[in-house]
């Protein structure tokens, strides 16, 4: 996930888009935290710039542990039947990586929609 870098406050402006009740909320937390927003203002900008890309990368790893979960529930021998209904509906023209992509995203889906618990 890139984010870009904009190179001027307009368009800073126009890549971020604000959600009025989000800010209304974090207004609020802000008011009724005042020692941690001292905090945050007073830590160096490499700090901050570290504890945000922390937060991405626990993020991605999360991501990813839940996918290699997934791939591990499709090899199952008793999901082959859904394997194969899945991989009906993906188009041969795709390229592999993104055949396999599309599978586990279906996978994903269809666990979700039928409320499987993958141990």
């Amino acid at each position: 996930m890139a984010i870009a870098s904009p190179k001027k406050k307009t368009e800073l402006a126009q890549q971020f888009k604000i959600n009025p009740e989000v800010n209304a909320k974090l207004d609020a937390f802000m008011q009724t935290n005042p020692d941690l927003v001292q905090y945050v203002k007073d830590l160096p900008r490499e700090q901050l710039e570290r504890k945000f890309l922390l937060r991405k990368m626990k993020d991605e790893e999360q991501k990813m542990g839940y996918t290699t979960k997934i791939k591990g529930w499709l090899a199952k021998p008793e999901q082959a039947d859904l394997v194969q209904s899945i991989k009906s509906t993906i188009s041969p023209n795709m390229k592999p990586e993104r055949q396999e992509m599309a599978l586990v995203n279906a996978a994903k889906n269809h666990v979700r929609n039928n409320g499987i618990k993958i141990g």
